[in-house]
Formats: structure tokens, sequence, C-alpha cells
């Protein structure tokens, strides 16, 4: 038994106590189709493809949107969000190794990369300022 209210998901979660018996409680969190919204914004975006522009650029791109969502859905749960950050960051690797012939062929080398301009640059994206990292 699940609902969809303003974009948010919620399901009852039961808890026991530690007495013996237990309560329902619903859990809310980013719904389904909102998920699969944000996601299909950043594919129509095709930032991956756009290798004319540097990470500045992709930055200032990216952070209003980031924004947006993190205000919105993150007021409730903000771990819900972790797939769509997880989404992004895949994103970033791919243009990465589009952008980069250096990296050609080799994602690990692409994803070092990110981590090195995240640990240098902890403020140039939004939500690597709030604590999302690279997974």
């Amino acid at each position: 038994m699940q609902f969809d209210f303003l974009g948010f998901s919620f399901q009852p979660i039961r808890f026991r106590l530690k007495k013996g018996g237990s309560f329902l409680q619903f859990d809310c969190k980013i719904g389904r189709k909102s998920k699969t919204r944000i996601t299909g914004e950043l594919r129509e975006l095709a930032f991956h493809n756009k290798t004319q522009r540097g990470i500045q650029d992709l930055a200032n791109l990216l952070n209003p949107k980031i924004r947006g969502w993190v205000q919105y859905y993150g007021k409730i749960s903000r771990r819900s969000l972790q797939p769509v950050f997880y989404y992004l960051h895949n994103r970033m690797i791919r243009w990465i190794l589009n952008k980069y012939k250096s990296f050609k062929g080799s994602k690990i080398k692409a994803v070092q990369w990110l981590r090195f301009i995240t640990k240098s640059y902890p403020n140039l994206f939004y939500h690597w300022e709030l604590g999302y990292k690279l997974v």
C-alpha cells in the first residue's frame, strides 16, 4: 500500500516496540515518477556530448537545477536523492570520457579525476557542498 502525492511517495513501515507489539508509520521519500522526471531532464540536457564546455560551465548549467531539487525533495529525505546524483555522476563521467581523450576507454581514470576535482573544488557543484559524494 503506497501512494504518491506532490512528487513524494508515502509507504507504511511497521516498527517493532521493545516492550512488544508494533505500530505503523508512513515513510516519505521522492517518488518514482519524480526520479524518472529528473533523470529525464538530465538526459535531455545531453551535457555529456557538450565537450566544448568546461567543468565550470557544467556547474553553471546544472547548479540551479540541483539547488531546486535539493530544496524541494531534500527537505523530507536527503538520502532519497542519492540515486539521482548517482545518475548525474555517471553522466559527468561520460562527459569526461568524451572531452578528455587521455581518459579514452578508462572509466577508472575518469572516476579518479572526478574524485580529484571533488576534493580540490568541493563547492563547484551545489550537491557536493552538502556532502553528496561520488560513489
